[in-house]
């Protein structure tokens, strides 16, 4: 990257996979928009036939094409000095975000089964709407019990977490995973809490019982770039 450079996100009308990268543009100060392609007619033209891709355009009108979320994130993270100093704590960073990547790939279960499923019998059916003891069509109340099942495993991973990373974060002094400002790491954390959020599945997030996590979530939201994107 150099001094000039813009930024082009380009991703789905929805926060997603692409939030954590929006919030990292958007604190870094950079020269960035988000890009919605037409999809899936757009697909065959990306590197890897999915979103999010970022695409960073120099002052000399050279483009570097990136996709993967995370690598995009890692590079953005590196490119704007977001990432903590030292190697030990780079790693420690790190497994940080491969933690809090486990929490969200529990909730894209979810999301990811509701939405294939509302494609193909709709939204509006049984199985996705009410509860299992709720659903007299025996499909439906296994849709429907599906989704009980990947909830738990939601909670139980997310409670795991929160745990973990309630010890890690009492020993911050500023309230950061890494030194007196926010990082990558941070980021990557307040992302989760949002689409959790969104999705009415956070309350653990704010309970009491963290209030280290609980210090955290405050510290990011006050950030007046991180409040940009999420009221935008």
């Amino acid at each position: 990257m150099v001094k000039g450079s813009k930024f082009d996100l380009l991703y789905f009308p929805i926060p997603g996979r692409a939030l954590t990268s929006q919030l990292l543009l958007s604190v870094a100060g950079a020269d960035w928009k988000n890009s919605v392609p037409e999809w899936p007619k757009d697909k065959e033209a990306m590197p890897y036939g999915r979103l999010p891709v970022l695409i960073e355009t120099e002052e000399d009108g050279s483009k570097f094409v990136l996709s993967e979320s995370r690598a995009i994130e890692e590079y953005i993270a590196a490119t704007f000095g977001l990432l903590p100093q030292g190697i030990k704590n780079l790693a420690v960073s790190s497994q940080y975000v491969n933690q809090i990547f486990d929490v969200i790939e529990a909730f894209a279960s979810i999301a990811g089964f509701k939405y294939e499923t509302s494609l193909v019998l709709g939204a509006d059916i049984d199985g996705l709407t009410k509860t299992p003891d709720e659903c007299k069509d025996r499909d439906q109340f296994y849709i429907a019990q599906n989704i009980v099942n990947l909830r738990k495993v939601l909670t139980d991973t997310a409670k795991y977490f929160l745990q973990k990373h309630e010890q890690i974060l009492a020993k911050s002094q500023s309230g950061y995973y890494f030194g007196d400002s926010i990082t990558y790491a941070d980021l990557s954390f307040y992302s989760l809490y949002i689409s959790l959020k969104t999705e009415n599945l956070a309350a653990e997030f704010d309970s009491p019982n963290y209030p280290h996590i609980n210090k955290l979530i405050q510290l990011v939201s006050s950030d007046s770039a991180v409040a940009a994107v999420i009221n935008k």
